[in-house]
C-alpha cells in the first residue's frame, strides 16, 4: 500500500498546512496516476516497491506544497487585498506550477484560500506564554530523543533546556497552536528543520557496506533517525486516527536504531526507531 494515498485522510489534521496537503492528495489526480503508473509496471524495485512508491509520491506532493506556499507568500508580500491575493495566486499557479482547475477536481477557489492561510503561518512564532503553556503541560523529556530537560549533558553543560517544535512545520503552513508544538531540546528542534513527513528527509545515505551494527548505527544521522520516528508516528497516527502530535506521544521517544529484517542491509526501509510490539506499528521491508 502505498502511504499517503488511501481512501481516508492519511491522518487527523490540526494546522492549515495538512489540511492543504490533504486537499492536493484528494483532488489532484496526479499522484493516483503516478502510483498506478508504477504498480501496471510491475517493478519490484529491489524488493522496495511500497516503500520508494511512497517515496515518490509523498516527495512529490511536498514539493508541490513546498512551491505553492512560495508563490502565495511573495503574492501576499506585493498584494495587499485578500480577494486580490486569491486572484493573483490562481493565475501565478496555472501560468508559473500549471496546476489549473482542470487538473484539479476539487474548489481551485477554496485551494487557493488554503494556500493563502498557509503561507499565513509562515512568519509566526510562539510568544512566551505559549511557550510556557506547551513545556508546562508537556512530556519532561524531549519527544523525539527522550533527553530529561534541565539534566546535564555533554551538549548541554548547564542542564538541557526546552523549546516549542512545531509537528508540522511553519515552513509547510503548520499553525502556531498548542495542537501543533510539542516541547523538544534545541538539537532536535534544528536537526528536525523543515521536516513534516519521512518523505522530506535524506535518505539515500543511510545505505552502508558491510558496517558493524554495534558501531555504525550509532553514527546514524539523526536528522535519518528523527525521520525513522515520525514515520512511525505517521503510521500510527493514521492506523488509529490520531493527530501527529498524539502519535508522536503515543509512540514515546525514538530508541535506538535496529534492522528489520537480519537478512537484508541498513537501508532506510530495513531500520526502525520504535518498540513496534507496544505501538503495533509493524513495517516490511519490501
Amino acid at each position: 500500500m502505498i502511504e499517503l494515498l488511501g481512501d481516508n485522510d492519511p491522518w487527523v489534521a490540526s494546522t492549515s498546512g495538512e489540511r492543504l496537503l490533504f486537499m492536493l492528495l484528494r483532488n489532484h489526480q496526479e499522484w493516483r496516476v503516478l502510483a498506478d503508473s508504477l504498480k501496471d509496471a510491475k517493478l519490484r524495485l529491489g524488493r522496495r516497491y511500497d516503500n520508494l512508491s511512497s517515496f515518490f509520491v509523498g516527495a512529490s506532493v511536498l514539493h508541490l506544497q513546498q512551491r505553492l506556499l512560495r508563490l502565495a507568500h511573495d503574492v501576499r508580500d506585493r498584494v495587499p487585498n485578500r480577494w486580490e491575493q486569491a486572484i493573483e495566486l490562481r493565475t501565478r499557479a496555472c501560468d508559473i506550477i500549471q496546476l489549473t482547475p482542470i487538473e484539479y477536481s476539487g474548489d481551485y477557489g477554496a485551494l487557493m484560500e488554503e494556500v493563502l492561510t498557509s503561507a499565513e503561518q509562515m512568519p509566526k512564532e510562539p510568544g512566551p506564554g505559549l511557550k510556557r503553556l506547551v513545556i508546562q503541560n508537556g512530556p519532561k523529556t524531549c519527544y523525539s530523543c527522550g533527553r530529561q530537560f534541565g539534566a546535564i549533558y555533554e551538549d548541554a553543560p548547564d542542564g538541557l533546556k526546552a523549546t516549542a517544535d512545531h509537528i508540522w512545520p511553519r515552513a509547510l503552513g503548520g499553525d502556531t497552536v498548542d495542537e501543533n508544538l510539542l516541547p523538544a531540546c534545541p538539537p532536535c528542534n534544528s536537526s528536525k528543520g523543515h521536516i513534516a513527513a519521512w518523505q522530506m528527509a535524506w535518505i539515500q545515505p543511510v545505505v552502508f557496506a558491510d558496517v558493524d551494527e554495534a558501531n555504525g548505527l550509532k553514527s546514524l544521522q539523526r536528522e535519518v533517525k528523527m525521520a525513522l520516528h515520525i514515520r512511525a508516528a505517521m503510521t500510527y497516527a493514521h492506523q488509529n486516527g490520531s493527530t501527529l502530535r498524539n502519535g508522536l506521544l503515543a509512540i514515546g521517544p525514538r530508541e535506538p536504531p535496529v534492522r528489520i529484517d537480519p537478512d537484508q542491509g541498513y537501508d532506510f526501509f530495513n531500520l526502525r526507531v520504535h518498540d513496534h510490539a507496544r505501538t503495533n506499528v509493524n513495517w516490511i521491508p519490501n
